[in-house]
């Protein structure tokens, strides 16, 4: 399965920017998140997907956030995993969301 590098913002409590760069084709995931989680960003996630058809269209995703790291799956199977940086979340959250994928 190929996999990307990327980070994560959150610019609002219940809003969620993922980038990643795939043969130097920028993809951006515009997400919700419930619960509202605290401030957060990481620069060291990793992507890992079947293909690049994957990140299309508007998706679903779970998993979990928290305290120094993050895992979440979409529902059509990406996955991303990665570390927070500092300070982390406290307590680790179960969140859902959903948000749409698109190319720059």
């Amino acid at each position: 399965m190929p996999t990307a590098k990327g980070s994560v913002i959150r610019p609002s409590a219940t809003r969620l920017t993922f980038v990643f760069v795939i043969e130097g084709i920028q993809y951006n995931f515009n997400a919700t998140v419930s619960p509202a989680i605290q401030p957060f960003t990481s620069n060291t996630l990793t992507l890992t997907y079947d293909s690049v058809d994957d990140l299309t269209s508007t998706r679903d995703y779970s998993g979990r956030i928290g305290t120094s790291d993050l895992k979440l799956t979409w529902n059509n199977g990406p996955e991303v995993t990665g570390g927070i940086n500092q300070p982390g979340i406290s307590p680790a959250n179960t969140v859902t969301g959903s948000g749409a994928w698109e190319v720059n």
